[in-house]
């Protein structure tokens, strides 16, 4: 059924791409559009909702890309929709996540202008506690909610990621409506029900083993490697080479930068990468990245005369890029500008992150898991990006890293992948415990991808 499902979305969303699917028209005719093309049948539903709305909007946000007033005349319209949608997922469950997933992904900071100069004004209580309860609807019907569930079903149904989703949601509007709204018994009231959610979570075989835990520290590389220690933001003294590599070579990551930003002081790289990289910002310009190190090798960014040392160094790693494999395996130069406020999202693959501070200005921060660090020029950040994080910019200058998404120490697959000679050299640490096949072998077929 999963393989028929699989075509079926591709095919309609390969159609949506190519024109010949009037994926407005289908949205528009909700939810007997999506009876129609799963042929009634309820367990396609799901998925098809959250791919056909996810085309939808993108496709939306393409349309009024460089008219600020169109865009937000179709903003407006779409989420007028998605608000009728919101209240007929109660009869139609198989709606509750596609609406909740767009909801989070494209109107998380309300119905704000993305090119407003206008410093953003925080998220929207309104979406989050709408996001919210439609995924709490979508977790109750695909039965992540029983302990009766046999685990290879519960995996399959990507419950572990429903059940991240729920408590980021309730988390980060429990603390908005604490800090940003000061509503105080909005926010006891919002707490009191995260917890209760912990409590039916902690119940389940699947998750019974781990023990209380704060709503924000429950990270999905413990589903890879259940043995491994876990943190946030990783010691210094458990980290991966990677991180102390990346500090020795500071002084060449910093002059690429520079010369870079002499080469282009209007920052027009950054700004052509960040059209590209809307959703996580309230502005599409206020974080964005430039890749060096991907899948495929060096980006041609690498070609710049002063770049091409820095990508030399990092393409001799095998913790990224092509000797690594896992998503989005690699290196980029992001920018993070004043005023900047990243939403609260986690990872879903089997990896670490990496920030080298290169232009570190006061007032920025990132919080991973509950835990908030400020970054520090030539200083390494190693972080677990499977936990909740999020990032905020309170100074007044653009800041900078080097940020490497790279494959996790404790990765079984990867590291026999580097050969005997290698493993002998680097140690399974022993903080490992036995480690966990990682990307090569997931707990069930597809597992970090989308839902």
């Amino acid at each position: 059924m999963r393989s028929v499902l699989a075509v079926v979305v591709v095919a309609v969303c390969s159609r949506a791409q190519s024109g010949d699917f009037d994926i407005q028209a289908c949205v528009a005719q909700f939810p007997e559009c999506l009876d129609i093309l799963s042929s009634g049948e309820e367990e396609q539903q799901e998925t098809l909702a959250v791919q056909l709305l996810q085309s939808w909007l993108q496709r939306t946000e393409a349309q009024g890309d460089g008219d600020a007033e169109l865009l937000q005349s179709l903003r407006r319209e779409a989420f007028a929709r998605l608000q009728g949608l919101a209240s007929a997922a109660s009869a139609k469950p198989s709606l509750a996540l596609g609406v909740g997933q767009v909801l989070h992904s494209f109107f998380f900071w309300g119905l704000s202008e993305s090119d407003s100069k206008a410093w953003p004004k925080g998220p929207s209580a309104e979406v989050m506690y709408a996001a919210l309860q439609l995924h709490e609807l979508a977790l109750q019907h695909a039965g992540c909610d029983s302990p009766e569930v046999p685990r290879e079903a519960f995996l399959l149904q990507k419950c572990p990621w429903r059940w991240r989703f729920v408590l980021l949601l309730g988390s980060e509007l429990g603390l908005h409506l604490a800090t940003g709204l000061q509503d105080f018994g909005g926010a006891s009231s919002q707490f009191r029900r995260t917890a209760d959610h912990v409590s039916i979570l902690l119940q389940l075989p699947f998750f019974r083993d781990l023990g209380e835990q704060a709503p924000m520290r429950f990270n999905q590389n413990w589903d890879y490697f259940p043995d491994a220690q876990h943190w946030p933001i990783w010691p210094r003294e458990s980290w991966p080479s990677f991180g102390g590599f990346l500090e020795e070579h500071y002084g060449t990551f910093r002059a690429s930068l520079e010369a870079l930003l002499a080469a282009d002081p209007d920052g027009l790289k950054f700004g052509s990468a960040a059209r590209f990289q809307s959703g996580l910002t309230p502005r599409n310009l206020d974080w964005s990245r430039l890749k060096l190190i991907h899948g495929g090798g060096e980006s041609e960014l690498c070609q710049l005369p002063f770049m091409k040392e820095s990508c030399r160094l990092l393409s001799q790693r095998p913790e990224i890029g092509p000797r690594c494999g896992t998503f989005l395996s690699g290196a980029s130069l992001a920018r993070l500008l004043p005023g900047a406020e990243l939403k609260p999202h986690f990872g879903t693959h089997p990896r670490l992150t990496v920030h080298l501070g290169l232009r570190t200005p006061v007032g920025a921060s990132l919080t991973v898991g509950g835990e908030e660090v400020f970054w520090k020029e030539g200083r390494s950040v190693v972080f677990d990006d499977t936990y909740m994080h999020k990032v905020r910019h309170r100074g007044d200058e653009a800041r900078y890293v080097l940020v490497a998404w790279f494959c996790h120490p404790c990765d079984l697959g990867w590291r026999q992948d580097q050969g005997e000679a290698w493993q002998g050299e680097n140690p399974l640490p022993p903080w490992c415990g036995s480690g966990g096949p990682g990307f090569h072998d997931p707990p069930v077929p597809g597992y970090g991808e989308s839902v």
